[in-house]
């Protein structure tokens, strides 16, 4: 039977469970792919003939509908079934596929509507564990079955007689949030903020070799034209690249916004009980949760322009998701300004506590003295190097001084990695600074840190200096901040776990003071 048959309960299945299958609904939208597929090849056909590429769209026809038809072929063979203890998924034809993963590994069930989806009602639930090798999509499973399906993974409170779980059997996804506490909504100030990047005209890049080689392909070169237009502005090289980037910088960042909305349109972060809910797209509509109780802290995300600007991207911190993996389901927050940023961190947080605001520990001075040190003798070496070649004859003139014009840059990020610095105790979390280009804040729980990582090389040894490291399972598992004095290592490992603290204690003998100060997280 199919999943919209059986009862919308959200108790787990018993050993007997009956298998599910995906909706049959598939159909109709696998029809509508073969048809769309097979326009490029009418048009090269029919329309076109002699006087146009008609290869390339019969092929391109092809492949759409062998795509289609492979789709057909997965609704048939796919079923899947979830019993108390795990998750079973059998699919495949002429290579078959046997997936057991056991539900105490599974960290996430997000659901997606993509735009061809939502006419006929039907979701993709994509089922995380933290590992990309163990975690699989169901493609395509019918709004009650999804909503279904998530509960039973999540262990959530089931559904009410009466209580919407979204449309069943309408065409219209509804828009409406979930009954519960909204943390946060997307504002029309994001949109700015999201889309005025320093590379935003890298955007109009891809675009323009996409309309470079269709239209080559009906004998209209673009470069030709572009080189032309080069001859009769007579503007010079120099001229002409700030022309372009002019005239390209203003449309990167119209794309850039246009991107932003149709990934984040109706953004809302919401609570509902124990679980944090993201519902966020335009044309594909994505569905996040997260349960409050896997929930080991925080992480502000600021590279070095956003720095200055006070804009931050929020991450959570949970156990067994990757800050980089499961289709970015730790993105807490896009970018937003920083006050705003703080204030959802502290509601998400329930605990009262506000670990991300908390001042930070500098640390010595000689961590500054040995950034300063590695960015000029870069540029010096690589100078080196060439007046090497100069002298030789290989490379004429005066190009031997080129790496030294990037020593105002090397020195500047050698000051903001040291300001970036830092680590402090607040209430139950621990928190831990770094990153020059990127700076990286995590708020982790004390009693999410498994182990202690302490690193000295020989320069740090003789400055009294160590890296501080620290083991977790949550999040990205390992996080850390260099050149903390000696003795503000010790003193941080024995206030977060002092249990641990003894078997770092002894090995350190007493090193002379380090410089050691508060400065304000920011």
């Amino acid at each position: 039977m199919t999943t919209a048959d059986a009862p919308t309960t959200g108790a787990p299945a018993t050993g007997d469970a009956p298998w599910r299958r995906l909706s049959p609904r598939l159909f109709w939208v696998d029809l509508i792919r073969a048809a769309l597929a097979s326009v490029p090849g009418y048009l090269g056909l029919v329309v076109l003939g002699d006087d146009g590429p008609v290869w390339p769209l019969v092929a391109a026809s092809a492949f759409g509908v062998l795509q289609a038809v492979s789709d057909l072929v997965r609704l048939l063979t796919t079923r899947y079934r979830v019993l108390d203890d795990r998750v079973e998924l059998h699919s495949g034809w002429v290579a078959r596929r046997r997936r057991t993963v056991a539900r105490d590994r599974i960290r996430s069930a997000d659901t997606t509507a993509k735009l061809l989806h939502r006419p006929f009602g039907l979701r993709v639930v994509r089922i995380g564990t933290g590992e990309q090798a163990s975690s699989f999509t169901l493609d395509a499973l019918d709004a009650r079955s999804a909503t279904r399906l998530q509960r039973e993974l999540l262990a959530q409170k089931p559904a009410t007689a009466g209580e919407p779980t979204g449309d069943e059997t309408t065409g219209n996804e509804s828009t409406a949030v979930a009954p519960g506490d909204v943390i946060a909504r997307l504002r029309p100030a994001w949109v700015l903020i999201n889309a005025v990047r320093v590379w935003a005209v890298l955007a109009v890049i891809g675009p323009v070799f996409a309309v470079y080689w269709f239209l080559r392909a009906f004998g209209v070169d673009l470069l030709d034209t572009g080189l032309r237009l080069y001859t009769a502005l007579g503007l010079g090289p120099v001229w002409t690249i700030v022309l372009g980037v002019a005239v390209a910088y203003p449309i990167g960042v119209v794309m850039q916004a246009g991107a932003f909305l149709t990934e984040n349109w109706r953004f809302t972060l919401t609570r509902d009980g124990g679980t944090l809910i993201t519902r966020r797209g335009l044309l594909d509509t994505h569905t996040a949760q997260r349960d409050e109780q896997r929930v080991r802290g925080l992480a502000f995300k600021e590279p070095l322009v956003w720095r200055w600007l006070r804009i931050t991207e929020t991450l959570l911190i949970t156990t067994g998701l990757r800050s980089a993996g499961e289709a970015g389901s730790a993105t807490l927050l896009p970018r937003v300004r920083q006050p705003e940023a703080r204030a959802v961190a502290a509601r998400v947080l329930t605990d009262g506590h506000r670990p991300l605001e908390a001042r930070l520990h500098r640390h010595p001075r000689g961590a500054l003295t040995r950034r300063l040190i590695r960015a000029v003798t870069g540029p010096v070496l690589l100078t080196a190097v060439l007046g090497g070649f100069t002298l030789s004859g290989a490379i004429p003139g005066r190009w031997w001084l080129l790496p030294l014009t990037f020593l105002p840059l090397t020195l500047v990020l050698a000051v903001a990695g040291y300001r970036a610095l830092g680590h402090a105790m607040a209430g139950p979390y621990l928190v831990l600074r770094r990153g020059a280009l990127t700076r990286l804040t995590v708020a982790l729980r004390r009693d999410a840190v498994i182990g202690w990582t302490l690193r000295q090389s020989l320069f740090q040894r003789w400055g009294g200096r160590i890296t501080i490291g620290v083991s977790t399972a949550a999040g990205d598992r390992f996080y850390h901040t260099e050149d903390a004095g000696t003795e503000q290592a010790i003193a941080l490992i024995r206030a977060a776990t002092p249990e641990l603290a003894a078997q770092f204690a002894e090995p350190f003998p007493a090193e002379r003071p380090a410089r050691s100060g508060a400065v304000p997280a920011g």
